[in-house]
Formats: C-alpha cells, structure tokens, sequence
C-alpha cells in the first residue's frame, strides 16, 4: 500500500506530538507523585522527631507515668490528618487515636526509618515508622497522614494525561495534514504545470513565486532544464530540416538523371554522363551520410574511442601527403613547420588526422588556385596543438560566431554541389572538445583564415596527478 507524502507528514507529526505528550504527561505524573510523597515524608519525619522531642522532655521532667493522657494533648496540636502511634519496646501501644487503629503496626529493622503505602478501608495512608532512644526507653514511634485525596487528585491526573494524549494525537494529525497540505500545495502546482509541458509547448515555463525558498530553486531547475530541451528540441529539428534540405537536392537530381537515362537510352554518351552524374551525386550522399552518422555519434563516442599517447607531429606527418595531393588539383601548395621541442598528446591519432583534414579540406576549398596552405605545430608549458592558415578569401566577422553551426556556409551563393555539406567544421570542433581541446579562428577579409587547436600536454602532470603522487 502506497501513502501519499502528505499522508506520511500527517502521520509522522501525530506520532510525534503524541510522543511528546507521552514522555511530557509521563514526566509530569511521576514529577508530581514524588513531589506529594517526598512532602509527606518530611512532614512525617518531623512529627517523629516532635514525638521523640516530646518524649524527652517528658523524661526530663519526670513525668514518664501518664504519657498516654500527655501524648493525647499533643496529638491534638498536629495538623489535621496527621496522627501517630507510641509503643514500648514489648510492642504494647502506649498512645493511638481512634483514627490511627485501622493503620497496621510496622515494625522497623534496627535504627531503620521504615516508609509505606498502606490502604485500610478504601483509605490511602502514608506511613513511618522508627525506634527511637530516651533515656533508658526504647519506644516505636510511626507516624502517619491520610493521603486519600491526593492519591484522588493523581489518579484523576493520570487518566487526564490519558485522554489528552489520544486526542492531542487526533489535534496533531488534523493539524499536520492542513499544514502538509498547505506545505505540498505548490509542489501540486509544479507537478500540474510541469504535467501540461510538452513538445508543442516548450515554450512555457513553471511560475517563480519569488520567495526564494526550496520550491522556488526547484522550479528554476526544472526552468532551466526545460530550456536545455527547448534549445535541443529545436536544434533536432533544425538539424532534421536542414539534413532532409541537403538530401533533397542529390536525391532530385539522381532521379532527372534516370529519367533523362530512360528517355535516351539509345544515346551511348547521354546514358554515360548521367551514369557519372548519378555516381557524384551518389558520393556526396555518402559524404553526408558519414557526416550526419558522425554528429550523431559524437555524444557517446567518448566511452568507445581508444586513447593513445602520441607526438603532435606524427597525425600531421601522416596526412601531408593526401592533403599535398588533394591541394595540387587546384595548384595550392602546402608548408609544414614544427617546433623542436616534443609534446605528448592523449587521444586517438586517427580523430586528430580526421580533424587536420577536415581543416586542410575547408582551406583548398576557399583558397585561390596558385594560394597556400600553412600548417604550424607549437608547444606552450601546458599546452600543445596545430594551426592551419591559408591565403584565401577569408571570413567576415559576423560569419565567424556561425561557421561551427552544423549546415551552416559562408558564401551562401555557393551550391552544395562543390563538395561541401557545412558540416566539417561542426565535426571538427565536436572531435575536438572530445579530447578535451580547444579551437578559435582568426580571419580578416581577402587576407585568409587561420584555425587554431589546442590540447592539453599529456606528458605534464596535473594537479591531481601531483597531488596522488604524494598520498
């Protein structure tokens, strides 16, 4: 069976405040049943100590021969409800009143001072009892007082505390599911408003009450969190549009052409042209296909990827030659420099390559013919990395906030037919920021472009590592 939080906060404060006015009434009836008894027994042990005073005043004035009479008059001066015994040391009582016969004899041990609870005829006495030494007498003295009413009074007291617990329990209970109620009434709210947001309404927001507390912080949370979602929501279906835009055109042109191929089917070099166009527009779906699968990967790729260590020169050793020969169909020459200090990099050398080329691709494809290319390998005390700049048309200012946008082009005027899709550079800087690196472009206008990446030195300990040396 599954309670409800409020359900829960109404039990938890009932059983709390019945507990507290258990162990409170519980306090209060112990405190004030041994305060009554712990005040009868000092007043009892004074009038044992009066009678004994008695006694020995008596003995000093030689008239120990009529002590029943003598004790007579002194128990009228106790207080009322008080009254005592006298024996000898035989046991034969030397002095009761009336009222003192239906309390029973107790007799003490030594010079024990002997306290007791005694109920005689539905009356409750308090009672002691000791020897006491005058001269050459040995009497028992006990001394008691009628305690009924206030064993009365405790006894009314206790089934006061009884009942009070019960129904402060049942005050609690109703008092804590109002509050619980008027506590969870927000979290209603936010679980209402939450409960309306949906992909058609993204757009809408829980309210802030503005009081600042722990129900306002979780609103601005979930605020925060559907802004998060919005902003993917909408750059899925951006990316879903902008992708169906690009696979639109190969796609129309593939079919024109198998139309064109079925109505000169007879016409040898018409049936090889449109064969070759089908196979290029067929290579730059692929591209994009390849393209589109890496985005997609790129956010759980960081688990499957094998790292390495590797030297900064070895990716761009490795694709010099492919990107030589991809730069000397448009006569672009390409120079490589490097530092002659070594740096270590942790990640995967084919990614690094992929990126280079990615960079190499993006500069042949907007440089001059007769233009160059170069790559720089640079080493900082922390740091190590590559840049690639060109001599082409380079990058407006504006342009450059956008050219990491997935689809995005410079020269809008361009068709995709150049090879490009506009998503190269939105790979490469996910490629990059998965090995935990940086990359910024500088560019000015007719005077080319310059990429810069940077990566974190794998051969310098860090803070951390330090630190865990020393342990």
């Amino acid at each position: 069976m599954t309670f409800t939080i409020r359900k829960r906060l109404t039990f938890l404060y009932a059983a709390l405040v019945s507990l507290i006015l258990a162990l409170l009434g519980f306090g209060v009836f112990v405190g004030t049943s041994w305060g009554l008894r712990n005040a009868a027994d000092q007043e009892l042990s004074s009038g044992i100590d009066g009678v004994a005073a008695f006694l020995r005043h008596k003995l000093g004035r030689r008239e120990m021969n009529n002590l029943n009479d003598e004790l007579r008059e002194h128990s009228a001066l106790l207080p009322r409800g008080k009254m005592f015994r006298v024996s000898d040391a035989a046991g034969a009582t030397i002095y009761q009143p009336d009222a003192m016969s239906v309390v029973a004899s107790i007799t003490p041990q030594g010079d024990e001072l002997r306290k007791q609870n005694v109920v005689m005829a539905g009356r409750s006495y308090r009672t002691i009892s000791r020897f006491a030494i005058v001269g050459p007498y040995r009497f028992l003295i006990q001394v008691a007082v009628d305690q009924s009413e206030y064993q009365d009074l405790i006894l009314h007291l206790s089934w006061m505390l009884i009942f009070s617990i019960p129904l402060g329990g049942i005050l609690a209970a109703a008092t804590g599911y109002w509050m619980s109620g008027r506590a969870l009434s927000p979290i209603q709210h936010i679980t209402k408003a939450a409960g309306s947001i949906d992909a058609r309404s993204l757009t809408r927001r829980l309210p802030i009450r503005g009081t600042g507390d722990e129900l306002d912080c979780l609103s601005s949370t979930i605020n925060h969190m559907l802004d998060r979602i919005a902003a993917s929501y909408e750059g899925i279906a951006q990316f879903t549009a902008d992708a169906s835009h690009e696979l639109r055109t190969p796609v129309a042109l593939i079919r024109s052409n198998a139309e064109l191929l079925l109505m000169g089917a007879n016409d040898a070099s018409r049936v090889e042209q449109g064969l070759l166009d089908i196979l290029h527009e067929s290579d730059a779906m692929t591209r994009l296909i390849a393209d589109l699968l890496t985005l997609a990967r790129s956010g759980v790729e960081d688990a499957s990827i094998n790292m390495e260590l590797f030297e900064m020169d070895d990716p761009v050793i490795a694709i010099l030659p492919r990107a030589r020969a991809q730069a000397a169909r448009r006569q672009i020459s390409i120079y490589f420099a490097s530092e002659g200090q070594i740096a270590a990099v942790r990640g995967n050398q084919k990614i690094i390559e992929r990126i280079l080329m990615i960079l190499i691709d993006n500069a042949v494809r907007y440089t001059p013919p007769e233009g160059n290319i170069w790559i720089t390998r640079f080493v900082s005390n922390e740091t190590c990395g590559f840049s690639v700049r060109d001599s082409g048309i380079g990058i407006s200012r504006a342009d450059q906030e956008r050219i990491f946008e997935r689809f995005f082009r410079v020269d809008s005027a361009r068709t995709p037919r150049d090879g490009g899709s506009g998503l190269g550079l939105s790979i490469a800087k996910s490629l990059i920021e998965l090995h935990g690196g940086t990359i910024r472009v500088e560019s000015d206008p007719g005077h080319g472009t310059c990429f810069e990446v940077t990566f974190p030195r794998a051969d310098i300990p860090t803070v951390e590592t330090e630190a865990h040396a020393v342990l």
